[in-house]
């Protein structure tokens, strides 16, 4: 008999349960490999086709034409050359000795030494010449050779150069906007490169017969600005002016429309040539390559008093008739505070007061308005907040916190001391003063299209909510057209046009303390003749010799402004009061050496309005300079000792 040992044996010995364990197995397996494949082909198939298409494809890479940037009447600002970069495959090359000679003769390279290249083994590629243009690359294919290739390199040039530089910015070494424009609106002017694929063999030679692949670049889309060519050059030209004549350590002039926000201008010194970025030099490079009127805070001055002015006269605080008196200082909280007269206005009309620019009467507008509703009205103007301008690196103003604020900081506000804001940012909110009260958005770009000229976006209608009523803004624009016609802004008067405007004077301050002997001088000044609408803001940082606003900014202005009239062709229209204003032309006399009130009376015989620095009795300097040739538009500075 069989053991019980070995009946267990015959039971753990089933053939038909390890058959189908087996079966269960393959199965699994080829399924894992199915899937697997069907993972290759379906999913990872065009990517596996792809790396096998580069390893049997040389491609050579087309940057895409970057798009073009042109003012609003079409003048190209900033365009794209194409250039080529030139290469030879030594594995490529049948004829070395012809091939060398043909690149020698065309490009000016010594034959000899790229005739060795061409023979070194261990060589893939060398790169021949860059920045080939087009003539000499048509040439060199004309010589038929072998083992020459070539990609194509847009190079971004400035037809001007020096101009515009903080606005359009520049491009890095691969094309893509670093600064200004170029950055900004990278998206659309940025293309889609290309590339030229061809068939080699293993080891890199072009395959005779073999398919060659060429998948074009896509140009970018072009964008047309607001600005305008010919009122740029005038802005640039009023700065360079400040420059040369002052000797300023900076200048800025900006032009907008006050009605619609476009910019027609923005020059600023110093700046550079974009065509030769001075990447050396990176404290010019960072300097000037962001824009000054957007990215830079200032104390205004005397330019801030048309908002004081507007709110002032808005919340019924006070009317142009109100009647003050200046001594030459008020006392706010025990504090003596100058105005810029320090001899007085004597007793005024608030009229008199913004056409002299008294200190005083802005501090008692401020001071009656308050604080809270001071602030409500700021707030409305935009001042402390960016405008939102459709270029990198804006700038907020600064503003002390409402909660914070005593009775003294919203006196010296109330004239422009104690806040800042960025001239971008000042030049909008003024604007609201004068054109009916209806806060604007600065902005430059008009629209962006493609290579057939189809637009692909364009400028958004701005609904700008009103800040002041339009009867305010009518009285404004009558105050400050009495700045320009007989204050401090006489400068800046052109006969036969209606100009507004305000000066401005701000001392420096460095380290918290006021920096002896710096300022800056500005000009803010508008008009609506129809067709022309303006607003115009001129600074001068550090102007040697004369500093006040009306004697340095304001013929700026004036000038900018003439300018524009010529261009756009607005029809003056004369008054028959011309004359009186601007008189027949005349030497200053000299007058250092008399006495304050003796240089007075002369200046008011004269018809010349004066701003006097110093606090002295007899006149030490002045400016202009005696001898010059001036007219009743001309201001006068003199320092009293």
């Amino acid at each position: 008999m069989r053991s019980d040992k070995d009946k267990n044996k015959r039971i753990n010995y089933l053939p038909k349960r390890r058959l189908l364990a087996v079966i269960a197995l393959v199965t699994f397996l080829f399924t894992a490999v199915f899937i697997k494949l069907a993972f290759v082909v379906v999913v990872q198939g065009e990517g596996l086709q792809l790396r096998a298409l580069e390893q049997w494809m040389r491609d050579v890479p087309l940057q895409a034409a970057r798009g073009k940037i042109f003012d609003r009447n079409g003048v190209i600002l900033a365009d794209t050359s194409t250039l080529y970069t030139v290469y030879i495959r030594p594995n490529a090359v049948k004829d070395a000795d012809a091939t060398a000679h043909a690149a020698s003769d065309v490009l000016g390279i010594d034959f000899s030494a790229l005739f060795e290249r061409i023979k070194k083994k261990g060589v893939s590629e060398i790169t021949v010449a860059k920045n080939v243009p087009k003539e000499q690359m048509a040439a060199l294919k004309e010589r038929g050779v072998t083992g020459i290739y070539y990609s194509e390199n847009n190079l971004r040039y400035y037809p001007y150069g020096d101009f515009m530089t903080s606005l359009l910015g520049f491009t890095n070494v691969d094309g893509a906007g670093q600064t200004g424009l170029e950055a900004y609106y990278e998206k659309y002017l940025a293309g889609v490169n290309g590339m030229i694929m061809t068939e080699t063999d293993l080891i890199g030679r072009e395959i005779n017969g073999g398919a060659s692949s060429y998948l074009p670049y896509i140009a970018g889309f072009d964008l047309q600005t607001t600005l305008d060519y010919r009122i740029q050059r005038l802005a640039a030209g009023a700065v360079q002016s400040a420059m040369t004549m002052y000797s300023a350590k900076s200048a800025y002039a900006a032009v907008i429309n006050p009605l619609t926000g476009e910019v027609y201008a923005i020059a600023e010194s110093p700046s550079y040539d974009l065509n030769n970025v001075p990447r050396d030099d990176l404290e010019l490079l960072f300097g000037a390559s962001k824009s000054a009127v957007v990215s830079n805070v200032y104390e205004p001055g005397s330019t801030f008093k048309i908002l004081t002015a507007a709110i002032a006269l808005e919340t019924g605080a006070y009317n142009t008739e109100s009647r003050f008196y200046c001594n030459g200082s008020h006392v706010v909280d025990g504090q003596k505070i100058r105005c810029w007269k320090t001899k007085g206005h004597g007793s005024i009309s608030y009229a008199e007061g913004v056409q002299g620019s008294c200190n005083v009467v802005f501090m008692n507008s401020a001071l009656a308005v308050g604080t809270k509703t001071f602030y409500t009205y700021l707030d409305k103007f935009g001042v402390n907040q960016r405008t939102g301008i459709d270029m990198s690196g804006e700038a907020s103003g600064l503003l002390i916190a409402e909660n914070n604020v005593k009775r003294v900081d919203l006196a010296r506000i109330g004239f422009g001391q104690s806040i800042a804001v960025t001239p971008i940012e000042l030049i909008t909110a003024a604007s609201a003063a004068v054109n009916g009260g209806v806060k604007i958005k600065p902005h430059l770009m008009q629209s962006v299209k493609d290579g057939e000229g189809r637009v692909i976006s364009a400028a958004e209608g701005f609904n700008g909510e009103h800040v002041i009523s339009a009867k305010t803004s009518e009285t404004m624009r009558a105050l400050l057209t009495l700045v320009v016609t007989g204050g401090s802004g006489k400068s800046a008067y052109v006969p036969g046009y209606t100009v507004m405007g305000k000066t401005g004077t701000a001392q420096k301050y460095e380290g918290g303390k006021i920096a002896q002997g710096k300022y800056i001088s500005s000009f803010l000044g508008f008009s609506l003749e129809p067709g022309s609408e303006l607003a115009v803001l001129v600074i001068v940082d550090e102007p040697q010799g004369a500093y006040y606003g009306s004697v340095v900014a304001a013929p700026l202005a004036g000038e900018i402004f003439k300018g524009v009239f010529a261009y756009k062709g607005a029809v003056p229209h004369y008054t028959g009061e011309e004359y009186a204003l601007i008189g027949d032309k005349f030497l200053l006399p000299d007058l250092t050496g008399m006495s304050y009130r003796e240089a007075e009376a002369a200046l008011r015989a004269a018809g010349l309005y004066f701003e006097t620095d110093g606090e002295g009795s007899v006149v030490t300097a002045q400016y202009p300079y005696p001898g010059t040739v001036v007219d009743k538009r001309n201001s006068v500075q003199l320092t009293l000792s």
